[in-house]
């Protein structure tokens, strides 16, 4: 992927990421902004990606996720700081905040609203999508295939996420994901 340079917050002190990481809960979403790579000039709208924080070891332990079957093979991934998940070109990924930090601008959103078993039930479903190939046809129909906005249309079930036509199917932009947060919306910003 092209890009011009590093992204402003790529060089955040191991103090603001700590900070930062000590607000984050498990299911708050991302949305990044980065107008320095040349993929964020074909996506529509201000933000051009999306991902979901999923934890830490704790975090999981205090949900009583930890050892359940789709979590358990990714304890050495999470142990090691990776907890979030996210889709790249590559595939599906768990990925550290560092290498997700490459960016300019970081909203991070929550849904205050779920319950313990949504909480359960929706990280596990996250997980679950690890592994599965980046969607390039963006299209929200289908779960085989997901595309980074896409991952929060399928974890997050409860929602009923905009979507837009656009060359024959229905694709969710990361605006739309903002578009939540806005008055009347189910998210709440927590950290911009």
């Amino acid at each position: 992927v092209f890009a011009s340079r590093r992204g402003k917050l790529f060089n955040m002190s191991s103090t603001e990421k700590n900070n930062l990481k000590s607000e984050l809960k498990p299911l708050d979403i991302f949305l990044e902004k980065t107008p320095f790579r040349l993929t964020d000039k074909f996506i529509p709208g201000y933000f051009g990606h999306v991902a979901i924080w999923i934890g830490n070891k704790e975090q999981l332990q205090e949900l009583g996720v930890w050892d359940d079957p789709v979590i358990a093979k990714y304890h050495d991934m999470i142990e090691s700081g990776h907890s979030i998940v996210e889709a790249l070109r590559p595939g599906v990924q768990l990925n550290t905040l560092e290498h997700f930090l490459d960016i300019d601008d970081l909203l991070v959103l929550r849904d205050q609203n779920l319950n313990l078993d949504q909480k359960r039930e929706y990280v596990i479903r996250a997980f679950s999508q690890i592994g599965k190939a980046y969607d390039f046809n963006f299209d929200v129909e289908t779960d085989n295939r997901i595309v980074c906005s896409e991952i929060v249309y399928v974890v997050f079930d409860d929602i009923k996420w905009p979507t837009q036509k656009s060359l024959g199917r229905f694709t969710i932009s990361p605006d739309h994901v903002a578009d939540k947060a806005l008055a009347g919306g189910q998210l709440t910003p927590i950290i911009l």
